[in-house]
């Protein structure tokens, strides 16, 4: 484990300016993120469209955060931690690892010395190992209760805003793809939300919105493992010319990683 640690330092050492550089530019491209978002936040007059410019301001805040956190580590490390483990390499350095072996040969036994040690040394019996206890009887566990999935939702009312797959109740893990249709006689775009729980009380965009009118295909794929497990309601939302949309078609997924 020290050597490995070791490692790690030396690593750092070596290469902490190109990390420092690393960290600049990823904040440059985070902070242009942020201030093109906010640009088009100002700009834009659809509540959809602020709403998608607002979630790319605080992705960009996050991450600009998240770097200047890395960047803080790596300075503790710089000036606190590779100052003590050089010091300790050189205690490490300066402390013997073996002892001295002794040049002095020891005496051997006289052939009647040897006869009075064997007289001595008496066999000793071997112990008989306790006996094995049996193991206890295996304890019957009740089964878990089984889990009554609600009712499944209803199909599509409107056949131009639907999501096909994933199913109602369907259950999610690592990449998902969800597919449908989503189509307008004055199509501007569409987007797909998820909220949580049974009953979701906010709504959140999966990704950006798509400006492109979709046939019962791909609408849009996304990683669940990004989520935390739990019950979710996918909402796609098709939006015409004039902002407006038709009602939006939910489906109850659950995800489980």
């Amino acid at each position: 484990m020290y050597d490995i640690l070791v490692s790690v330092f030396e690593f750092l050492d070596s290469y902490i300016v190109w990390l420092y550089v690393a960290c600049g530019l990823i904040c440059l491209y985070n902070l242009r993120n942020y201030v093109v978002a906010r640009r088009a936040r100002v700009n834009t007059i659809f509540s959809v469209e602020r709403e998608v410019s607002a979630h790319r301001e605080g992705r960009s805040m996050a991450n600009i955060g998240m770097t200047l956190g890395v960047v803080a580590i790596i300075l503790g490390l710089q000036h606190y931690v590779l100052p003590s483990m050089e010091e300790l390499e050189i205690v490490r350095a300066e402390t013997p690892t073996t002892l001295p072996i002794p040049t002095q040969p020891l005496p051997t036994p006289t052939p009647d010395e040897a006869v009075v040690v064997e007289e001595k040394a008496a066999p000793v019996p071997t112990p008989e190992p306790p006996p094995t206890p049996l193991p206890p009887p295996p304890t019957e566990v009740p089964p878990p209760p089984t889990e009554v999935p609600p009712p499944p939702a209803p199909a599509c009312r409107d056949p131009n805003v639907c999501i096909t797959s994933p199913g109602p109740n369907a259950r999610l893990s690592g990449p998902a793809t969800v597919r449908g249709t989503a189509r307008h006689g004055n199509f501007q775009f569409y987007k797909i939300e998820h909220g949580i729980g049974e009953d979701p009380q906010a709504w959140h965009s999966i990704g950006d919105i798509v400006r492109s009118q979709v046939s019962d295909g791909v609408l849009m794929q996304f990683d669940s493992r990004a989520l935390p497990n739990g019950v979710y309601w996918l909402k796609l939302t098709v939006v015409d010319n004039t902002g407006n949309f038709p009602p939006p078609h939910r489906v109850r997924v659950v995800i489980e990683n």
